[in-house]
């Protein structure tokens, strides 16, 4: 992660890479990308001006999202992309994410707590969890820290389906579990936090599953601890049809090309 510049609410010139066309935050209204030069940044200084003077730092950027770190807060947005199916869906499913962390807010799970959502411009800040992502300390974990850590994720999805009820015997699931979007403790590669509920969604039962978990070793011991910790859930009625977040990649949609 690179130190971009300390915030002033000014354009910024010599944006490194990994920051680079940071511009067109989505407004509230329009539903779409402002005008040129009202980058994603200055969007949350119109609305959070308490902010201007802190650092800030722009992490790796995703397809779909902006994220900026702004001292103890974490903020993100809809990115225009190419990879978009739909625009109206590709913006609010940045307030469905807040939605879902707001009502895990006080359940007893390690997610980011939500402390702003913009009124005019389409972001949501966060409070910042502490650890670092899966991929980046696998590699050195022995086989029981990789058992140890699979049955905590499973004991937070089993938490989130008890504690976030749906209609139709369906349960709620992150939904986009995978290996930069589980944060450890370094030292004791436990689990401190899950983060990004972009593609939260309704499942039955039998779908709440690591489907995106990369490492197959890994993914393998999520779904045996989730297979032995799934009994304390009633079946999803006969018939029932999970409801994926319409963002999720493995829905076959055109794309629509956001110029």
């Amino acid at each position: 992660m690179e130190a971009f510049s300390r915030v002033t609410g000014k354009p910024l010139e010599q944006a490194p890479d990994n920051a680079g066309g940071l511009c067109g935050a989505f407004s509230k209204a329009a539903a779409q990308p402002e005008g040129s030069g009202n980058r994603f940044l200055e969007a949350i200084l119109r609305e959070r001006p308490d902010l201007q003077g802190e650092m800030a730092y722009f992490p790796s950027q995703g397809c779909f999202g902006y994220t900026v770190i702004i001292g103890d807060e974490v903020f993100k947005g809809p990115r225009p992309s190419t990879y978009v199916r739909s625009v109206d869906e590709h913006v609010k499913s940045f307030d469905r994410e807040a939605d879902v962390l707001q009502e895990l807010e006080g359940k007893g799970l390690p997610v980011p707590r939500v402390t702003c959502r913009g009124k005019e411009a389409v972001f949501y800040g966060m409070t910042r969890l502490p650890g670092v992502t899966l991929d980046g300390v696998q590699r050195e974990m022995t086989e029981d820290e990789m058992k140890s850590l699979a049955e905590e994720v499973a004991d937070f999805v089993i938490g989130m389906a008890q504690k976030l009820p749906r209609e139709d015997g369906l349960y709620a699931l992150q939904g986009d579990l995978r290996e930069p979007n589980i944060l450890v403790d370094p030292a004791t590669k436990k689990l401190t936090g899950i983060i990004d509920f972009g593609m939260a969604c309704d499942v039955t039962k039998n779908d709440l599953a690591p489907r995106w978990i990369e490492n197959w070793v890994f993914n393998r011991l999520v779904t045996a601890a989730l297979e032995e910790r799934k009994s304390v859930l009633p079946d999803s009625p006969q018939g029932a049809k999970s409801r994926y977040a319409p963002s999720d990649p493995a829905l076959n949609q055109p794309a629509v090309i956001l110029l």
